[in-house]
């Protein structure tokens, strides 16, 4: 495969692999090709998690009962030494 990048996006990568960061410039765009897949992952994570909320219904106000619950679990949970 064939890339064709800015002078800009070459000198970056050309700096990348002088530094010793990459041992080439196929494996600095591969980690890049990398980064991109996991934040299309993550963006649409994100949509579902977005879309279940707005799904959810309406926002409701914390009260302060619902904050001492908080509160009360977490401290539940430090003391049993579980985690979320």
């Amino acid at each position: 495969m064939s890339v064709s990048l800015t002078p800009e996006l070459e000198r970056f990568l050309n700096e990348q692999v002088r530094s010793g960061r990459y041992s080439s410039k196929e494996e600095a765009v591969g980690k890049a090709v990398e980064l991109l897949k996991e934040m299309e992952e993550a963006e649409g994570r994100l949509e579902t998690l977005l879309q279940e909320a707005e799904d959810s219904g309406p926002a409701t106000e914390m009260t302060a009962q619902d904050w001492a619950d908080i509160e009360n679990e977490g401290l539940k949970r430090l003391r049993s030494g579980k985690s979320a």
